[in-house]
């Protein structure tokens, strides 16, 4: 999938990115409050918050990623079980875990959520809160804790996007990469914008979330040679690895 000269340039394209997005909301900070304010009545404040359809959806997402990961987690025990008998290498479950126990839960949640301090936008003065509204980029004291910045499940569907089209894109036929790209991605982009019409989060919480898993996705796919592996995980292989002994 990538070249050395292609992940490099990848890794300039995404740190530029992040950079541009950086400089974009340190000057301009009001395109959050302009966003979430799109979404939000002085009478029923951030009224989609309180849709059952929405919530349900979001509920979806949410579990289904918790057993993605532990389903990633099982198959990466299995592969370590059979050993050199395995027919998928142990780089691609290694990949997938590490993107996914590094990024959404060690970066995202176990750090960033926790220690940054960015109240939610339901919270901040300007929707009728009591919390003073940041900048994304600026720590603050504004939350204790599950804080705005960044957005947890919006980083965690992210990082799934990509890390399953890192390991699966090269074996799928062409009508599983028609569903891949006219119905999975945008319900995926929908959970996460989910985030922000609710008022649960700022527009600059999701980029940032996504552009940071990318990094760490990005950094892991050399580390764990995925060039090397991206026709590994197909059917027949995976049935393979099942039904050892």
């Amino acid at each position: 999938m990538f070249t050395t000269v292609s992940w490099r340039m990848t890794g300039w394209l995404l740190i530029g990115t992040t950079g541009a997005f950086s400089l974009l909301f340190l000057t301009a900070p009001e395109i959050d409050l302009w966003v979430s304010a799109l979404f939000f009545d002085e009478t029923d404040r951030f009224l989609h918050a309180r849709n059952p359809a929405f919530a349900v959806i979001r509920k979806t997402f949410m579990y289904g990623l918790m057993a993605l990961a532990l389903l990633i987690i099982v198959l990466l025990i299995r592969s370590l079980s059979i050993g050199k008998r395995r027919a998928i290498s142990l780089n691609v479950w290694g990949f997938m875990v590490a993107s996914i126990m590094v990024g959404p839960l060690g970066l995202v949640n176990g750090i960033l959520k926790s220690y940054w301090g960015r109240a939610r936008p339901a919270d901040v003065e300007y929707f009728g809160g009591d919390k003073t509204f940041t900048p994304p980029m600026i720590i603050t004291d504004q939350c204790e804790t599950n804080c705005s910045f960044v957005s947890g499940e919006g980083s965690a569907i992210a990082t799934a996007l990509i890390v399953l089209a890192i390991v699966l894109w090269a074996n799928m036929t062409a009508m599983w990469r028609a569903i891949s790209l006219y119905v999975v991605l945008p319900m995926s982009l929908f959970g996460i914008a989910l985030r922000v019409i609710t008022g649960r989060h700022f527009l600059s919480d999701t980029i940032f979330g996504a552009l940071y898993c990318a990094l760490i996705i990005w950094f892991f796919y050399r580390l764990f040679k995925m060039s090397d592996h991206l026709n590994d995980l197909t059917w027949t292989s995976f049935k393979k690895d099942m039904l050892k002994a």
